[in-house]
């Protein structure tokens, strides 16, 4: 059955991140249910669900998380009923928290930081071409790091200032991108195309570059964390730059919140907000000025 559900989950475009969390929060209400009733889960029933967050609520659990194994279970609804091993759903709207955005700001790296992690990449020894894009890219795009590694060959139109992205759910979207990324485009392209090899994504290391397949889903997180580690940074990984990208995009850049989704490929505005950071400072002078 869980193989199943993992093929109807690839089906629908959720990306591997969200498909291998929803089938880790699926085996945990499994076990509770277990747990709790002595029997094996054959379907859901709502007054489960509702106990199930009871459940949760008691152990602290945040409403951010239980939202999200709610959304979980929804999937995993969804996909009994088209089964036809259920005929109906049984979670509600009603059944997510409401969580208003908090106005307390959320912690970006300053400019600074982020050229210091460019400028160190621009220098590595070995693929400084090929990193320094790699990072531009999630610096001055905002794309998803699963986004990033997928970019093949053909989605590079340097002509028009762009790259194509087939993002969640299989969405097309065209990002623009700026000078910056530009030149470390054509930089890096210099050095791809006199690299033999049939591979057609953008991005090739010694590990892929005698496959057709596409670098790990964690490279950016391991490429990241070289550079944090040099530049002596407590965290740098893909979804802050994008957080990064966000803010700086709406704040400093003057592009308006439509845009910054557009660009990062949010459906919701609210997904931009809760991506946007703020300056502490300047909240906390409004703040004193009450």
């Amino acid at each position: 059955m869980e193989e199943k559900f993992i093929c109807y989950m690839k089906d629908k475009g959720l990306s591997e991140n969200s498909w291998k969390s929803y089938l880790s929060d699926l085996k945990l209400f499994k076990k509770y249910y277990e747990d709790s009733y002595g029997e094996k889960l054959t379907n859901l029933v709502h007054a489960d669900i509702c106990m199930y967050t009871q459940y949760l609520h008691s152990h602290n659990t945040s409403a951010k998380t239980i939202n999200r194994k709610i959304a979980a279970l929804k999937q995993y609804n969804l996909f009994l009923v088209e089964q036809s091993f259920q005929d109906n759903i049984v979670i509600l709207d009603k059944d997510y928290i409401k969580i208003h955005n908090s106005m307390m700001p959320k912690i970006v790296p300053e400019k600074q930081v982020i050229n210091r992690v460019l400028h160190t990449a621009s220098k590595d020894e070995k693929n400084a071409e090929r990193d320094f894009c790699f990072i531009a890219i999630d610096v001055y795009t905002g794309i998803r790091e699963s986004e990033i590694i997928s970019i093949r060959m053909i989605d590079i139109k340097l002509d028009k200032h762009c790259i194509a992205i087939v993002g969640k759910g299989k969405k097309y979207r065209e990002v623009v991108i700026n000078d910056i990324v530009y030149d470390a485009l054509a930089a890096y392209l210099k050095i791809r195309n006199e690299i033999k090899t049939a591979n057609p994504y953008l991005f090739v290391s010694q590990k892929n570059i005698n496959t057709t397949k596409p670098l790990a889903r964690n490279f950016g997180n391991r490429l990241l964390n070289k550079y944090k580690d040099t530049c002596k940074l407590d965290k740098l990984h893909p979804h802050l730059l994008r957080s990064y990208f966000c803010t700086n995009a709406l704040h400093n850049a003057g592009f308006s919140i439509e845009m910054v989704a557009a660009q990062a490929g949010h459906s919701s505005l609210n997904t931009t907000k809760g991506y946007i950071g703020s300056d502490k400072e300047s909240l906390l002078d409004l703040s004193n000025r009450l």
